[in-house]
């Protein structure tokens, strides 16, 4: 599927914010509807089937977070994105078990986080494969106190998760947050672009345990804060 085949929904009533969307997504994708209700967003939805819905968190009389449900009914093999300029922690592991793919926090977002989550989208159409598979974080521009976060993790589904909340917490913009799936990977890119400041390690590794990776850190650096 070319990227231009993609259908797009954005349901949010803060028009300055759908339009702004709209004009970064208009030459990626195919189609963009816009809808500022939930009624009138089910409807688009139904009739259009679309590939990637934008679902604002707060909207007219409701949560977004209350019709993912029904959205995900309505249409399974559309990609939900949920919205909102603040998340609290558990609103967004809520999120992920009503069905929702990915959240985005609209104060951090930018064309070239947009191009991932397209990107990402006709990568999972063609493959059949989930779009988190697929989907990449964009780091943001460093600066005097930004700081390098890697999780090691092999169950890929988690690793995404605490991905995606690092990702939405205030700091966000100050970080780089990169995964890795097993020992030697992690190894490789340390010796490449240096120890990093945080680690949330998963003790029990496909190619290794958390008691090789301690070791490794301890001759490298004992700057590397670790969380197991």
């Amino acid at each position: 599927m070319k990227t231009t085949d993609l259908k797009v929904l954005i349901i949010e009533d803060e028009l300055i914010f759908a339009r702004q969307l709209e004009n970064w997504l208009k030459d990626k994708v195919s189609q963009v509807f816009i809808s500022t209700n939930s009624e009138n967003g089910s409807f688009y939805i139904s009739q259009e089937q679309p590939d990637i819905i934008f679902l604002d968190n707060h909207l007219p009389g409701i949560n977004g977070i209350d019709v993912i449900e029904l959205y995900k009914e309505k249409a399974p093999n559309s990609i939900l994105v949920l919205m909102s300029s603040i998340f609290q922690l558990d609103e967004i592991s809520l999120a992920l078990k009503k069905g929702a793919d990915y959240v985005l926090n609209k104060k951090n977002e930018n064309e070239r986080g947009l191009r991932s989550i397209i990107e990402a989208s006709v990568k999972s159409k063609n493959s059949g494969s989930p779009f988190w598979k697929f989907m990449e974080f964009i780091a943001p521009e460093k600066s005097s106190l930004s700081k390098q976060v890697v999780i090691l993790e092999d169950e890929e589904m988690f690793s995404f998760q605490l991905s995606m909340i690092l990702n939405n917490l205030p700091s966000q913009k100050k970080h780089t947050v990169l995964r890795f799936s097993g020992k030697e990977e992690f190894i490789n890119s340390c010796k490449k672009n240096g120890v990093p400041d945080i680690l949330f390690l998963d003790y029990f590794l496909d190619d290794g345990t958390g008691h090789d990776v301690l070791d490794y850190l301890k001759k490298q650096s004992k700057s590397c804060k670790t969380i197991i």
